[in-house]
């Protein structure tokens, strides 16, 4: 007795069946990493405010890198620089992907399979929800190192300086990336609240770069200028991300 019609593969369908072919795991969501190591436990050894010290310190370190990474992308993007960009991907496939999964873990397992009271259960699910928001703001990061080559400034000899002020930019969103994470670890909301007026400065410099780059757009240049403000609008995306992280912590 057959179902549904004829047999998958049969002379009617087509000829022989194929098999399904194997696609390769791309390199970079290959993570390496032995969640062993945690000592993951439903019942962990030792305090339950060592746990939430331990996780708290992994993401101040994931937050550390996300940073780093969005610096050295502008940095890579404003002197044109492929080597540099290139060297973005490598770190975060090293540092920042491992130190997501191993975030995550530690939330998974300690929100899902232990038996915490509400108040520890609800300072693990804002870990993970923060730890999520680094994760967009490290792949903006990448979006940043692949504009590299389509973008040429006016001097690119001037180390710390762009017509665009995209170095001073990205060095204020570091820092709100910074202080919206310690609000959360610290558990000092005042942190929160600096991340929050960092972001006028983001928006003053915003608007001077997108009135430039309107004024200044040719035929001629427009894929270049199209580059500059991708990295414009990504390093605004992710000074918006740690005011949301600080949203949550007031």
């Amino acid at each position: 007795m057959k179902l549904f019609g004829k047999k998958s593969g049969s002379a009617g369908s087509g000829g022989a069946k194929k098999g399904i072919e194997k696609v390769a795991r791309p390199e970079a969501f290959t993570i390496r990493i032995d969640p062993d190591k945690f000592r993951l436990a439903t019942k962990p050894a030792g305090p339950v405010h060592e746990q939430l010290e331990t996780l708290k310190q992994k993401l101040t370190k994931l937050s550390s890198n996300v940073e780093n990474n969005l610096m050295l992308v502008i940095r890579a993007s404003t002197k044109k620089n492929s080597d540099l960009a290139q060297s973005a991907f490598e770190f975060d496939k090293e540092y920042i992907q491992k130190g997501k999964f191993e975030v995550e873990y530690l939330c998974l397992a300690d929100s899902y399979f232990q038996d915490l009271d509400d108040e520890n259960k609800k300072v693990v699910d804002t870990a993970r929800e923060i730890m999520q928001k680094l994760e967009s703001i490290g792949q903006y990061a990448l979006n940043i190192a692949d504009k590299t080559e389509y973008i040429q400034l006016a001097n690119v000899e001037v180390l710390h300086k762009d017509e665009y002020d995209l170095k001073p930019m990205g060095d204020i969103t570091a820092e709100m990336i910074k202080k919206s994470v310690e609000a959360f670890v610290s558990g000092n909301s005042k942190h929160a609240s600096e991340t929050l007026d960092m972001m006028k400065e983001i928006e003053e410099i915003y608007e001077k770069a997108i009135k430039k780059l309107k004024e200044e757009v040719t035929d001629e240049n427009i894929t270049n200028s199209t580059g500059i403000l991708s990295v414009v609008e990504h390093v605004k995306m992710s000074a918006d991300i740690s005011c949301d992280i600080a949203r949550m912590l007031l």
